[in-house]
């Protein structure tokens, strides 16, 4: 089934065949700027944030624990006085209600504007969510939208499409973003998505003041190519970056980062906290791999709205041919062994890429061997929307490879899941599996992942997150992960949610050249006392201890800029 609202092609997501809709330094995220939000009527939520933020901020739950980032700041929701939320699917009155204007309330009373500065709009600058809080928000005209294919696509293309991510929602806190909502075409903004101004940024979240993050935004219908059409794509962005920007823009300093900390059961959520944990997360170069599985690709750069399925958009939230480019960024940037990235074009069982911790009848196209495991440090795959055969459907003793390819790989630390499915995102808060049998980010979890970006909604092609970026920004760039995961994904108010511990971040063993899995000046001393070629150019030389220089200014906790010096 072919879908053309306002003349773009938009892809579907949920299931093969199925539907073709289709450089400069800066002050780190610090643990101070990051509001934990859990529920403590909520058991599962209790748990998560008492092993994150510690016993000491989270009272009533094992005692004694010191927590993976102490520093944090956290809230109660049951302290706020709104009804517990404890369903995983909510309407968008609940939300508005006992969550979201109860956390304007908190933030009224505790992050107050300052003095100016970053902190004019408050100081807060993430906020991470527990397991045990819900995770989508329905329709409003009609609350089974978003789970069905078609009918997400017809509402789409009537500009009516309002299911959204909770977590996408909080990430604009302070926009009324329903208001007018009277389930009629592009009657507000809550209908579509919102363009991110802080897709493929480089600079850490605090380079942009939040002075006017509590101000409403003035939201309309830019100008794309095709024409995405009144109350399907909304920006409130500045049109011109340079200039300081007016109370009514949206900037990146207007957003809330919002991570999750989430998984199938607390233990699985534990143990991706503990792999997160300390300064920063150790990886080696030479052994950690990417998984690239396209399917029915051509295997070059390709224009958008080309029939592949990593090309649709709209001009405005169109960054490229995504597969293929996060290969050319990975072979150009040559710091992660070349011969570890692993991509893959073509369709059918034989060119499906799986890992050997499980077995489909010996089919697949396997990347290692159990005595031999590739340790992989970004899934992308198009998993069940791979074209044609897969792995195992002939084999009657087959697991099914569509909902568990995740689980056949090993994992490096710092492991990301970003997947080309419309409902990776769905089951967790014990969601059941919906009719589109898919992978999950909870199942990846589970399997020794750490970060993931998912959709809990239909989210078509044009919006899923950008691997091109996310590469860039995490795998050779020195964000936070929340930081990173923001930075690649096109659209806000929508169907994503970020997974993992906002904070943490990468120390990749060509800069962290003393191996203590921190980046310090200790490395740097270690570099001009040892220069190694860690971009394999066959010469270690300035480019080389530029890059060692770059990630560990990064890590600094503080920056020697003033808040004057701060990006509009």
């Amino acid at each position: 089934m072919r879908f053309r609202p306002a003349n773009l092609l938009v892809r579907v997501l949920a299931g093969a065949g199925s539907l073709a809709l289709a450089a400069s330094a800066s002050a780190q995220l610090r643990p101070d700027q990051v509001l934990v939000v859990y529920d403590s009527r909520i058991p599962d939520s209790l748990a998560v944030a008492e092993h994150y933020a510690g016993s000491a901020a989270v009272p009533g739950g094992l005692g004694n624990l010191p927590g993976t980032r102490p520093g944090v700041r956290v809230v109660d929701l049951a302290s706020l006085g709104g009804v517990v939320q404890s369903a995983a699917t909510i309407s968008r009155s609940a939300f508005n209600l006992h969550i979201r204007d109860r956390l304007r309330t908190h933030l009224a009373a505790t992050d107050a504007p300052g003095g100016g500065g970053s902190t004019n709009g408050g100081a807060i600058r993430c906020l991470v969510l527990t397991k045990g809080l819900p995770h989508r928000i329905l329709q409003s005209n009609n609350a089974n939208v978003g789970d069905n294919p078609s009918l997400a696509g017809n509402t789409l293309g009537a500009a009516n499409y309002n299911s959204a991510a909770l977590d996408a929602e909080l990430v604009l806190l302070w926009q009324n973003l329903d208001a007018g909502e009277n389930n009629g075409p592009a009657d507000s903004p809550a209908d579509g998505f919102v363009v991110n101004p802080y897709w493929r940024q480089t600079l850490p979240i605090e380079a942009w003041r939040t002075r006017f993050r509590r101000n409403a935004k003035t939201f309309s219908a830019p100008t794309t190519t095709p024409a995405a059409g009144p109350g399907i794509l909304w920006s409130a962005s500045l049109t011109n970056p340079t200039l300081a920007p007016p109370p009514n823009a949206l900037t990146p300093g207007d957003i809330y980062l919002v991570s999750r900390l989430d998984g199938h059961t607390v233990a699985d959520v534990r143990a991706l906290l503990d792999r997160s944990a300390g300064p920063a997360i150790p990886v080696n170069v030479d052994a950690a791999g990417f998984i690239l599985d396209e399917s029915n690709s051509d295997g070059v750069l390709s224009p958008i709205n080309s029939a592949e399925f990593d090309t649709g958009g709209f001009s405005l939230i169109w960054n490229g041919d995504d597969y293929e480019q996060a290969r050319d960024t990975l072979l150009a940037d040559r710091r992660f062994a070349p011969a570890n990235v692993r991509y893959d074009r073509f369709a059918n069982k034989n060119n499906f890429l799986v890992g050997s911790r499980i077995s489909y009848g010996g089919q697949g196209l396997i990347v290692d061997a159990p005595a031999a495991p590739l340790p992989v440090i970004l899934l992308a795959s198009y998993g069940s929307n791979h074209e044609g055969t897969a792995p195992g459907d002939d084999v009657s003793t087959s697991p099914n490879v569509r909902t568990t390819y995740a689980e056949s790989f090993t994992y490096a630390p710092g492991a990301v899941f970003n997947t080309m499915e419309s409902y990776n995102g769905r089951q967790f808060n014990n969601v059941e599996a919906g009719g589109v049998p898919q992978e999950q980010a909870a199942d990846f979890i589970a399997a020794g992942g750490s970060f993931a970006i998912g959709n809990v909604f239909e989210p078509f092609t044009l919006t899923v997150p950008d691997n091109d970026a996310l590469v860039k920004a995490w795998h050779l760039g020195n964000l936070s992960w929340a930081e990173a995961a923001f930075s690649s994904l096109p659209v806000l108010s929508f169907q994503q949610i970020v997974i993992g511990d906002p904070l943490a971040r990468l120390a990749r063993s060509s800069e962290d050249r003393d191996a203590d899995a921190r980046l310090s000046v200790d490395d740097l001393y270690s570099m001009n006392q040892t220069p190694a070629d860690i971009n394999r150019s066959g010469v270690a030389d300035d480019a080389d201890r530029a890059l060692v220089e770059r990630a560990v200014r990064s890590s600094r906790d503080a920056d020697m800029r003033s808040g004057s010096l701060q990006r509009p």
